[in-house]
This record gives structure tokens, C-alpha cells and sequence, in this order.
């Protein structure tokens, strides 16, 4: 192929701005916000990490995604705040410790999806084997990498099958009802799990996945000053915010019903 004929491959390709960046330096951001998410412990800056790292994926294909993520982060943590007035011994610490631990995940789940989505997994695989990882640790992660939203299109083909056949599906049904959620949902998403398996092992080795030769990807995979720049400011940011958290910032309580 020609260099003008990459050159306009790649400038037709969906993905601008923040979700060009390259691979590894998406994934050490993800270590670097769920170290720091897990330590923090002030209702601010677990705000201010969601809202700047909303900021950053709205950038790059993910304007949607960043503002449901947010939307769900301030329904969950005034839930959590309504556990203050509920006064069963038991249940209320367990809530408690659960609406917790979702607003802990919620900024890494937030950006951890936003990375399966706007990462081809040409350029995960040439990133990992410039890092000289083996084949036995890549491939699972690519696997698993195109694994999550093929299980996510399965499930959706699920749910319209059982609407053309007339059956409910709603969080109560599956509540109350959990042996029809195994019978209807649970059981053809392990039987579709399966046959994907097969179909992805089979496209693996079609496409060379296993060869321990040197691959090349559409896309320059290599760390720039706006990987660099974007690794910096990120990791000045989140010091700054553990700091704040062990000052009287962190101590404010900011959601109160």
C-alpha cells in the first residue's frame, strides 16, 4: 500500500483529539487514576477527578459517554447520602461500604470503556510488543479487549429476541424471577459466549495472531511530546489532589440532602 493511500486511511478514521493518543500511555493513565481514585476520600476531589477526566475523554470521542458517566455519579452519590437516615443496623454499613466502593469505580469505569472503545487492537497489539511483553500476556489482553464488546452486542441481540417472543425483561423481572433471568438470559449468553470463542481463536489464527514477528500498524505507535505532556500533567494533577485531600478541602461534605 502506498504512503498517500495510509495517509488517507488514516485521516478518515473515526477517532480525533484525546483518543489518538498512543495505547500504553491510555493505560498508564488508567493505573495512575485507579491508584489515585482508591485513596482518595473527599467528596470534592473525587469530584474534581471525575469532572477533569471527563473533560479529557470528551476530547476524544466521548463527550456522551463522560456526561452519562456524571449524571450517574451525582445520582449515586445522593443515594448514598439519603443511607445517612436509614437506621437498620446491619444494612445500612453494608449500602454504605457498597455506594462507596461505586463511586470509587465509577472514574476508572468511566475511562476503562472509553478505551476499549476508541483503541484498534492493531495498534494494542504492536504497543504491547514494543514493550516486549510475551505472547502469552498479549494475547489474552486482546482477546479480552475484543472479547467485552462482542458480549455486549450479544446480549443486545438476546434482549431483542426475547421482545419479538413476547418476554418481559426488566430489573424487577430479574429480580423476582432469577431462574427465568438463567433461563432466558444467562443460559443463550453461555452458549453464545462459547461459539464467539471459537470465531475469535479461528480469526486469531487467520490473522497471524500468534506469529512472533514484528507487526506494523496503520497508526504511528510511538510516544510523542503529547504523551509525554499528557503522562505530566496527569500525574501533577492527581498529586495535587491527593494533597488537597489530606487538608481541609478533603473534609468538606459536599452532598447533603
Amino acid at each position: 500500500m502506498k504512503e498517500d493511500n495510509i495517509k488517507q486511511i488514516i485521516k478518515t478514521q473515526q477517532y480525533h483529539g484525546t483518543a489518538r493518543l498512543d495505547p500504553r500511555c491510555k493505560a498508564l493513565l488508567l493505573i495512575l487514576l485507579g491508584f489515585t481514585s482508591y485513596f482518595l476520600g473527599g467528596d470534592i476531589v473525587s469530584l474534581a477527578l471525575l469532572v477533569v477526566f471527563a473533560l479529557f475523554i470528551s476530547l476524544g470521542n466521548g463527550s456522551m459517554w463522560a456526561l452519562k458517566m456524571l449524571l450517574i455519579y451525582v445520582i449515586i452519590a445522593y443515594l448514598n447520602a439519603l443511607l445517612r437516615y436509614v437506621q437498620v443496623p446491619v444494612l445500612s454499613v453494608i449500602m454504605s461500604v457498597f455506594g462507596v466502593t461505586l463511586l470509587k469505580l465509577i472514574p476508572i469505569v468511566m475511562l476503562g470503556l472509553w478505551i476499549l472503545r476508541t483503541t484498534y487492537m492493531d495498534d494494542l497489539m504492536v504497543s504491547l510488543q514494543r514493550i516486549h511483553l510475551p505472547q502469552a500476556v498479549t494475547i489474552p489482553l486482546v482477546v479480552m479487549f475484543r472479547y467485552i464488546p462482542t458480549l455486549r452486542i450479544e446480549y443486545g441481540m438476546i434482549r431483542d429476541t426475547m421482545k419479538i417472543r413476547g418476554i418481559c425483561d426488566t430489573a424487577w423481572k430479574k429480580m423476582t424471577h432469577p431462574i427465568a433471568t438463567i433461563e432466558y438470559i444467562l443460559i443463550p449468553l453461555l452458549m453464545r459466549c462459547l461459539k464467539v470463542t471459537d470465531e475469535l481463536a479461528a480469526s486469531g489464527t487467520t490473522r497471524g495472531l500468534e506469529l512472533e514477528a514484528k507487526r506494523y500498524a496503520l497508526n504511528r505507535i510511538y510516544f510523542s511530546w503529547q504523551e509525554y505532556a499528557v503522562i505530566i500533567l496527569c500525574t501533577a494533577f492527581l498529586g495535587f489532589l491527593l494533597f488537597l485531600d489530606h487538608t481541609s478541602i478533603g473534609e468538606i461534605i459536599l452532598w447533603r440532602v
